[in-house]
Order: structure tokens, then sequence, then C-alpha cells
């Protein structure tokens, strides 16, 4: 097991295991994994004596480490346990000493982070998938942080019964799983979770580990097959390319009978026209005999989502990379009179034409566009965030509900 000696965390069972890390090879820093009853907390292996009175003295130059990176990187290679590490750091260390004991065991709990010799086992939930994915790439999530998530859910005012609509363009399944977690299991609702692909994003969907029947609620279907499936009632050019895939398949087969019997490899106009259309009526008489193709999963989903659509949904959720005029101005038909709808996206002025356009219409009501990065409550006045280190990109918020 490769590892960079940072806390990790593995899918389990509900209870917390924690497993100790041996070394197996030290250059590559591979880890057998040994079950262990209790971990051993570093500043309790540390006996700090002495500390400072106050760090106004103390200046982050960058010097204060006596040890070059490779030496550290040697040193970590060759032991084995964190607290030999950590305690050659201090030693080398010209103003650890002179810390306050507050500063000395926040400096320990890093260095714990960043040395530890044990990983803990949790079973993971949708706090966690969030805080992976925005760390790894904010942009492949559009950059919804988890109280951005949780805006959306109180909005949209999701509950485990009703239909619920959702059109997501590239966050990586993480809004899916959101809604279809707040949804529930062994409920009635379901999650008409809609995208512009050709195959949904479901990396945050299979990372929850729902299980089978609490994912078969969320029916995934792209946005344009399964409107076409509302308005026309079945998809007009699935026939077409099925009976076109069919006759191909056909001809392959007679082409490779004949290379294998010797026959010429090219014949006339006149006869490949024939034969061509002999094939044809062959296949239209045995079509429904040996040339029935199998209809594809896609299918049954449209129809599922059309029938869902046409009872109405409880509330409607938005987030996409394209413009969300005419995304709303089509879907938000398909919701209730009274339910909300939630809007995000990652700049404001998108929305704010989309509010605009739907103050001067009417048919929506309690607007709001809001920015969770200057919110007015859980914030002291004229803050911006609770969290010190937090960036400044968080999404715009338009909600309100919809009236006929």
């Amino acid at each position: 097991m490769s590892n960079n000696c940072q806390m990790i965390r593995f899918l389990s069972d509900c209870s917390i295991l924690f497993y100790r890390m041996l070394p197996r090879n030290k250059k590559n820093r591979e880890y057998d994994l040994e079950l262990s009853q209790e971990t051993i907390d570093l500043k309790n292996e540390i006996d700090v004596k002495v500390s400072g009175t106050d760090n106004r003295n103390i200046f982050d130059d960058g010097r204060s480490q006596k040890l070059t990176p490779e030496e550290i990187n040697d040193l970590r290679s060759d032991s084995s346990r964190a607290s030999d590490i950590v305690e050659t750091l201090i030693t080398n260390s010209k103003t650890f000493h002179n810390k306050t004991g507050f500063s000395q065991e926040k400096y320990l709990r890093k260095k714990e982070k960043k040395y530890f010799e044990y990983i803990q086992i949790l079973r993971p939930n949708l706090r966690m998938i969030t805080e992976i994915l925005y760390k790894l790439d904010p942009s492949k999530i559009q950059g919804i942080r988890m109280d951005t998530l949780s805006q959306i859910i109180t909005l949209s005012n999701i509950n485990s019964e009703g239909n619920h609509i959702l059109y997501d363009s590239g966050s990586n399944g993480l809004l899916a799983a959101a809604l279809l977690s707040a949804i529930g299991e062994q409920s009635t609702g379901k999650l008409i979770h809609m995208h512009p692909g050709n195959m949904s994003q479901k990396l945050a969907l299979m990372g929850m580990n729902f299980s089978i029947e609490q994912l078969d609620r969320c029916v995934s279907v792209n946005v344009y097959s399964a409107l076409r499936q509302f308005y026309q009632g079945c998809d007009t050019n699935s026939n077409d390319v099925l009976n076109k895939e069919s006759i191909e398949g056909h001809n392959l087969k007679r082409k490779a009978l004949e290379n294998l019997n010797g026959h010429k490899n090219k014949v006339t106009k006149i006869e490949d026209d024939t034969d061509v259309k002999s094939n044809k009526s062959n296949v239209s008489d045995n079509d429904n005999e040996e040339y029935e193709p199998k209809k594809p999963k896609w299918h049954f989903l449209n129809i599922t989502a059309s029938k869902l659509l046409s009872e109405k949904a409880d509330s409607l959720v938005i987030a996409c990379k394209e413009d969300p005029q005419n995304i709303f101005n089509e879907l938000s038909s398909f919701v209730k009179p009274g339910r909300p709808f939630v809007v995000y996206y990652n700049v404001a002025e998108p929305l704010q034409n989309l509010y605009m356009t739907l103050k001067s219409k009417g048919n929506v009501a309690a607007l709001k566009l809001t920015c969770n990065w200057m919110r007015n409550y859980q914030i002291l006045p004229e803050r911006t965030h609770p969290e010190v280190t937090m960036d400044n990109g968080g999404g715009f918020l338009l909600s309100g509900y919809i009236f006929k």
C-alpha cells in the first residue's frame, strides 16, 4: 500500500478501526496494515518541558529549521516511527522552545498529520466526499463547497416524498449524491437527474455507496432525449438507427461468408445492388424473428423520466456551466405550483440576467440572489466566513418559488 503518511479514509463498516502502518519498502513508501486497538498520541510520546511566554520575537523567515529538505526526506525513509522524526525536527529547530505551550501543541498536531503512523477507517459521508473532491480540484465540481451544497438542499426543500428534478452539467455527480442522500432510503421519492452528455457523471454518486434500491430511484437521462420522449412519445431516430445497424451487420456477415467460400471479392454494381435489395427485403421480413435488436437501458430510463415529468416535480435544482435561462424556462414547466427552485452558478452575471427576466414575467415569487461568502446569518456583521483559510469562490444561488 502506497501512502503519503497522511490520514486516509477508507470504506468500511460503521465501526471505527485503526490500522498501524508498518514499513514494507522505505524507499517507495509502501506499508503493511496492522490492526491496532488504540493509537498513540504524539504529544504524549514527546515530552516538551520548556516553552516561551509569547511569540512576539518569533519570525517565520524559513531559517528556523537547521535540517535541509533532503535530510528530512532521508530521515523519513530511515525512521519508522513518527515520534522519532518529529523529535529530531524539534531538536534542530531554533524557535520551537521559544513558542508558547499552545503554539507547541499546534505545531505537534500539524506534524502528527504529516507523519502519522496510523490510518482511520471510516464510512464515507456527503461531507467527506465533498471535501475530498473540493481539495482535489474545485473546478471539476463547479466550485461547490459544503456550505453551498447545504444551502442548495435547504432552499430546494428536498424530502423523502415526491419527485425532484436536477439538471447538472459538470459536478462529478456531487449534486445527485447530495439530493439522493437527502431523499433517504426506503422512501417514495424519485430524482430525475438530467445531463447534457451521453453519460452522466457518477463519481460522487458511486463513492457514497448507496444501496441498489436507493440508486434505482435516481433516473439519469439525457435532457434532450428525455424531452423528446415526453413531447413526441418515442425516440424518432431510434428505429432508423437500429434498422441500419441490423442491415449493416447482415451485409458484413454475407461478405465474410463469400470471402470464406472463395467467392469473388469484387462484384459488379448491378449484382451488388440486387443483393442489397434482396437483403433489405429479407431483413424486413425476418426482422421480428432474427434481427430484433435489444432495446438499450436509456430507452426505458427515458420512458420512466417521461412518466415522472408528466406527474410534475416538487422541486427544481439547476447547476450548469451554460446560460441557465433557457434551461430554467424549459424545466420550470414541469414543477408544481408553489414549489421551490434553486439555480447555482459560479459567477453572478448569468443569474442577474435570469433574475431580471423572471421579475419581468411575474410567474415566480420570493426571488433571492445570494452569495455564501457574504451572508447575513451565522457570521458577525461586516464579516465574511468563519474559516480563515477559505477561498472566496463559493458560487451564487438564485432561489424562489414557481407560480403558474
